[in-house]
Formats: C-alpha cells, sequence, structure tokens
C-alpha cells in the first residue's frame, strides 16, 4: 500500500498552478502498473488530495475496509478480480454504495463504457490520463461527494430530531417499552397521533380521596407535592402494565388498555393495574397520615366498549385523549367507589373472568348511574391484595 500525501505535507515541489477548486479529501487509486499508479498520484498529490493506492482490486478491498475514501480511482483491467467486478462489489454494499468510483481504462468503446455504467461507475478516464482531465472530474465528483454526504447528514439529523419529538411525545402517555417499539419502526408515529378512530378498550378511572380535607389543612406546597407523589404512582403503574395515561384532571387520573395499540389481556392489565394501586397507595396513605395527620384514600373504576381515541381540542389546543360510554361509566364508577374499593361493570369482569381479582368480586345492587337510562351491573373489588 503507498500513500502519497499533499505537497503540503512533503518536501517543497515546483510551484504547480491549480485552476480547480479542491475539496479535502482522500482518494484511493487501484491500478496495476506502478508507472501508473505514480503518475497519477503524483498529479493528485500536488493538488492537494491526500492518495492512498493499491496494486489489486483484493488489496484494495482491505484497504477500504479499514477507512473507506472519499472517491476511488479504478483501473478496469488488473489480474485477478477486475476493476468492474470490484465496482460492481462496492456499489452493491450499502456501506461503499456513496463513494464515487471512477473507472481508468485503456479501452475506448461504447460497449466498455455501457458495461461500466451497468456496473455502477460514476465517471469515465481514459489512459494515458490527461493531467488537466484528471483533476476536473476528481473536483466535480468530490463537490458531489461533499453535497451527497451534507444531504445525509441532513437527513440524519432531521431523522434524530423527528425520533426525539416522537419519543417526548408519547412518554407521556404510554409505556417506555410501547415507545421503543413505536421507534423501532413497528407503528408508524405520525398516524398514531393523527387519526381519530373508533376502538375496543378498557377505561380505568382512579381518583384521590380526601383531597379536599388535605387542601383545607396543608399549605399549598405540601399540597401539590403530595398530588405529585400520587400521580407518579399510578402513572408508574399505568406505564408498568403498558397502558396509556390519556388526562390528569384535579386528583383523577384516567388511563387506557388497548390503546393506541391491541391488547388482547387489556381487561387483565386494568384489573392488574387497580390492585398495584390500591396496595401502593395503602402505604402512602400511611406515611400521610403519620406525617401530616390526614386521612386520604384512592377509588377506581373501571369499564370496557367502543371507544374514540385521538386529538381533541382547538387550533390552540389539542389533547391526546380518549371519549365514550366507557370512559363515562368508569368515571362514575370511581365517583361511587368507596375508599380502597376498585368498582367494576358485568362486560369487564366477564372479560377477566379467569383474573384473581374475579373470585373475589363482590356483585352490588343494581347502581342506577347518572346519565344511564337502566340500572347496571356492577361488582365490587375490595382490598389491597392480588
Amino acid at each position: 500500500m503507498t500513500i502519497l500525501a499533499p505537497q503540503s505535507e512533503r518536501a517543497p515541489a515546483p510551484l504547480s498552478r491549480n485552476p480547480f477548486t479542491v475539496l479535502p479529501g482522500e482518494i484511493l487509486l487501484v491500478d496495476d502498473q506502478e508507472e501508473t499508479r505514480l503518475l497519477i498520484a503524483r498529479h493528485l498529490a500536488l493538488a492537494g488530495y491526500f492518495v492512498r493506492c493499491a496494486s489489486s482490486a483484493e488489496s484494495a478491498l482491505q484497504a477500504i475496509s479499514e477507512r473507506k475514501p472519499d472517491l476511488v480511482l479504478l483501473d478496469v483491467v488488473m489480474q485477478g478480480m477486475s476493476g468492474l467486478e470490484l465496482c460492481r462489489h462496492l456499489k452493491a454494499d450499502s456501506a461503499t454504495l456513496s463513494i464515487p468510483v471512477v473507472l481508468v481504462t485503456g479501452l475506448d468503446r461504447r460497449s466498455d463504457r455501457v458495461s461500466g455504467l451497468d456496473a455502477g461507475a460514476d465517471d469515465f478516464l481514459t489512459k494515458p490520463v490527461d493531467r488537466e482531465e484528471l483533476l476536473a472530474r476528481v473536483a466535480s465528483l468530490m463537490r458531489l461527494h461533499e453535497a451527497r454526504a451534507a444531504l445525509e447528514a441532513a437527513r440524519i439529523a432531521s431523522e434524530v430530531q423527528r425520533r426525539e419529538h416522537v419519543q417526548r411525545t408519547f412518554e407521556r402517555y404510554v409505556s417506555p417499552k410501547l415507545v421503543r417499539a413505536i421507534l423501532a419502526g413497528k407503528y408508524e408515529p405520525d398516524e398514531l397521533l393523527a387519526r381519530q378512530e373508533r376502538v375496543d378498550a378498557v377505561a380505568l378511572f382512579v381518583d384521590l380521596r380526601g383531597f379536599t380535607r388535605m387542601s383545607e389543612r396543608l399549605d399549598s406546597d405540601t399540597v401539590v407535592g403530595l398530588l405529585n407523589e400520587f400521580f407518579s404512582l399510578v402513572t408508574e403503574v399505568v406505564h408498568r402494565y403498558e397502558g396509556t395515561v390519556f388526562n390528569m384532571a384535579g386528583d383523577s387520573l384516567l388511563a387506557g388498555f388497548g390503546v393506541p395499540l391491541p391488547q388482547p389481556d387489556a381487561a387483565e392489565r386494568a384489573l392488574d393495574a387497580a390492585a398495584a394501586m390500591q396496595r401502593s397507595f395503602g402505604a402512602i396513605a400511611r406515611r400521610w397520615q403519620g406525617r401530616y395527620g390526614v386521612t386520604a384514600g384512592m377509588g377506581a373504576g373501571i369499564d370496557c366498549g367502543s371507544v374514540i381515541v385521538g386529538n381533541v381540542g382547538s387550533p390552540t389546543y389539542m389533547c391526546y385523549t380518549m371519549i365514550g360510554d366507557a370512559v363515562n361509566v368508569a368515571a362514575r364508577l370511581m365517583q361511587v367507589a368507596g375508599s380502597g374499593e376498585t368498582l367494576v361493570t358485568a362486560n369487564l369482569l366477564q372479560r377477566a373472568r379467569r383474573h384473581p381479582s374475579a373470585a373475589r368480586a363482590t356483585l352490588l345492587e343494581d347502581l342506577m348511574l347518572r346519565g344511564k337510562s337502566a340500572p347496571l351491573m356492577t361488582y365490587r373489588i375490595a382490598g389491597n391484595d392480588t
């Protein structure tokens, strides 16, 4: 492997006017004739290019694997692998596809150029190589390579920004695992956010009990801190069971399961999440009681059915949410539930009939919920045990 540095990095040589704009870059010159290599390499080095030389296609592949050049000058007729074969190899590999390749050949028939184009060559030089033509073609392809590199860098930067935006957006709603699935390309993020659709889902509403009394007795900083602790807990549990947080209002939270991505076990996930919330919040409530002398609890309501999911709002404010009868019923059940209780509908329990919570569910008298024309069969799941 011969390396010829630009003139500025070697001993002084006679001044040579270079009318071509030289972009910093490295050229790999591949030719099995030493005299031709030395002549072309000298022209390029005097023009300001860094040149590496290879005497065969095989040694050229080794050199490229060590460090990719910005351009390849490639003799067509060589012993062993020909220049055309090496060109095809480079253009078939995504890692080297974008490297400009100039075929240097003593063959000047039309069919030879067609073969070169078919192999993926970007340009041609005819032997004996003319210095002015050599520098003109190299400078042109270097500029093209620089432009391609800039476009690719801009594309990558844009993709990074898009992924960061998607991650920031979806991390507000869904679990880290679902964010990773979206970023992995399994789902189109823009489509997930933009579409409004009717889907079958499970709605879970949870509410902090005793919040009004806490607000009256404690200073505002303490109240906000306790509220943040509550929301941190329930949000973490929702994400643990791969649910979606849709809304926080006052001291209540709405979560969905089976949205925006389908989950065959959405009902079971919602029951697991509710049980985990009740169990974990029990410890928090006891600590609040001991430290602040306040009594707090949590009530939950769960229902399932058809809902509409999408961005809802005005031109100045949009909110990704879900609406529908299942959401309304879950909210009403949450309001009726006592501290430490989770109320669920018969439909929800039917979907999760093998879940441990189903065995502990107690049938209530049919509830007449606001907005309903008929009583609703409802079950109570009490206690913090799974």
